[in-house]
């Protein structure tokens, strides 16, 4: 691709502890920190979300969805209202890319904001968290404001950390 080494500042907010930052109870006390960071970019937000069914090796479909709060409710809802028998969804991860990641792979567009919520129940020290990634020359025309929503973020979510690294 030809933006390989556009130059990236990357966050990680981490937490040790099974908090289930997937659940739209959780999940809705992020919306207006990760709103004021997607708002950043002139381009629209859309949102991959990867669930699935342990006996079933695909996953669960959740058709486009562009960033709004009807489609933050339905990544996080759909599925797990018991419609689908006793089993609930396993939760692997979901993404948010500005543009979309179909541009991103497709035109080789790099993108203003990446956004992954992760969760990996088996592992002790990177349980659950973000990984949150903006364009350095985006970060340093709005650093306040994002550190200032990079803190919220991390208040929200219990016992956790937050690290940074500059990709050159």
């Amino acid at each position: 691709m030809k933006w390989t080494y556009s130059k990236y500042k990357i966050w990680v907010i981490n937490t040790k502890t099974e908090a289930n930052l997937y659940l739209w109870d959780k999940w809705k006390l992020f919306l207006p920190s990760l709103d004021t960071l997607i708002n950043l970019t002139k381009e629209p937000a859309f949102i991959r979300s990867f669930q699935g069914y342990l006996t079933d090796a695909r996953w669960l479909g959740f058709g486009r969805m562009k960033w709004n709060e009807a489609n933050n409710i339905k990544w996080t809802t759909k599925y797990r209202s018991g419609e689908a028998g006793d089993e609930i969804p396993y939760f692997s991860h979901t993404e948010i890319w500005a543009p979309d990641w179909n541009r991103v792979s497709d035109e080789n567009m790099p993108p203003d904001i990446f956004v992954q919520l992760y969760n990996n129940p088996t592992i002790e020290n990177i349980r659950e968290g973000f990984i949150i990634a903006k364009p350095r020359s985006l970060y340093r025309k709005n650093d306040v404001l994002v550190n200032l929503e990079l803190m919220k973020l991390k208040n929200e979510i219990p016992d956790s950390t937050i690290s940074s690294v500059t990709r050159l």
